[in-house]
Formats: C-alpha cells, structure tokens, sequence
C-alpha cells in the first residue's frame, strides 16, 4: 500500500506499480491483469494498454480481462475470449486492423453489420443480444461450436501440445503431465492453513462466532418461551450503537428486515 486515496501516487501510478510488481516476481507464464484500464481516464487507459504492448512485444505473455473498451484501446489487443452469460464461448479469436476479423465473424454467422463510426466492443454486445433492449435469434454458442474458426483453435492446440511432450516422455514421470501440479490432500491444506492463518490474525472475528454459536446452541431449549426476548437481544445487539453513516443505516435497515422475516417463522413455531 503506497499512499491513501488522494494523496501519494494518483491512480495511474497506482496501476502502474500494481503491474511493475507482478513484474518484479518474474512471471514465467503468463501476466494476469484484472480490468487495468478500469477507473482511469482515454488517455491514462492507452499509456497502460501501450505499457502492456510493449511488454507483449518482448515476449510476455498477457491475460487480462476488460469491459467494453473504446473502439482504439479495443484493436491493442491480439486476441479476444468473448463470453456470454453462463461462461459460455462466444469467440475466440484475433480481433484484426479496425476489429475486421471479429466483424466478419459475427456477420457472416447472421449479425447485423456493424454501422460506422460504431464501437465494436459495445456492437458485438448487441449482435448478441447482451446489450440493454437487444434480442438475437442467433445461438452464438452454438453457432462457435460448428466455426471454423473453433476447428483451428482446437487444431493449434493439438499440435502445442504435440510439440510440447519431448521426445523422452515414455522414460518421463508421469506426474509431468498430469492436470494439476499438487495432488488434492496438497492443495486442501494449503487452501485450509491459509484460511485459518487469517482466522488466527483476528481474533475479535472468532469469539463473536463462538459468542454467536452459543448463543443460538443455549436459545435452543427455552425459544418457544423466550423467543421474543432471544430475538430481541440477539438484533440488538448485533447493531448496537450503529452510526447515522451510511453504513450504519444500511445496519439498521438490516436489522428491521431481520425482524420481519423472523415473524412468519416465530408463528409457525
């Protein structure tokens, strides 16, 4: 952490450091970068997308996720994983001078042409139908399973992974070309010691939960005497001396909605 908002380094900056420190542990792989341009100004968004492409044109290799860029940041990228709602594929593939290539695809599988001056990244959300109050008869789903475009993806693909495997791999240990690096005992306890590494940071975090548990483990016996009064003091409490911030009144506003729902249950009791 560099600064607080407002004072220190600006947000520019702020990116720019975020990406000079994933470069500083050497990536061997791959660069993933979520949304870099977002909150940032036209001109501060191409100074970062050039900074990328001139990594790019080094040889490193960049992921990175972006929403609806302007048409000029949108043609810096080589190629594009369009997904639709779901996860599903859309298209994958290069995007071209002026997106072209991307343009050529979705009018030839029934889109309308993109109109000029248009924004291709908010165009191809229309031919869709992902945009708001836009409809499409067009599986695009389906309609990338049966490209062409898919059957060449795949083939290149193939051939990667032929010329990846040596020509020793039948002396190899087989774990070198397993799925996953660690098996998964290894990758659950690394995911559970960091889980309670955070636990154990604050402790203020495990005794309301022990305070929580045995407050609802006691309140079991006595709820259909004292239900009010359990529900009371366990509302209350939890909001006690909530500010007037908005924070504090979205706390309270909880709190009554609390109230409400526990009602139909407290009846049916």
């Amino acid at each position: 952490m560099v600064g607080v908002p407002g004072e220190g380094l600006n947000v520019e900056q702020r990116k720019r450091l975020t990406i000079g420190v994933e470069l500083a542990a050497k990536p061997q792989l791959l660069l993933f970068l979520d949304e870099p341009t977002s909150g940032l100004d036209s001109q501060t968004s191409w100074n970062i997308l050039q900074l990328l492409k001139k990594l790019a044109n080094h040889g490193q290799a960049i992921l990175c996720t972006i929403h609806q860029p302007s048409a000029m940041l949108f043609e810096n990228f080589d190629r594009l994983l369009f997904l639709a709602k779901g996860g599903r594929t859309v298209y994958f593939g290069q995007v071209g001078a002026g997106s072209h290539i991307l343009i050529d695809y979705f009018v030839r599988n029934g889109a309308s042409p993109c109109p000029r001056g248009e924004n291709p990244a908010e165009w191809m959300l229309t031919a869709i139908g992902a945009a708001r109050g836009s409809v499409t008869k067009v599986d695009w789903h389906q309609a990338w399973l049966d490209s062409p475009e898919r059957a060449a993806i795949r083939e290149e693909l193939d051939t990667m992974e032929r010329e990846r495997i040596p020509a020793e791999s039948e002396s190899a240990s087989g774990d070198a070309f397993k799925e996953f690096a660690s098996s998964f005992s290894v990758q659950a306890y690394a995911v559970l010691k960091r889980a309670f590494q955070q636990y154990w940071r604050t402790p203020s975090y495990i005794w309301s939960k022990f305070a929580l548990c045995f407050l609802c483990v006691s309140g079991l016996l006595p709820m259909y005497l004292a239900a009010d009064l359990y529900q009371a003091l366990f509302i209350g409490f939890t909001y006690f001396k909530a500010d007037n911030s908005q924070q504090g009144t979205q706390n309270q506003l909880l709190g009554v909605f609390m109230v409400r729902t526990s009602i139909p249950h407290r009846e049916q009791c």
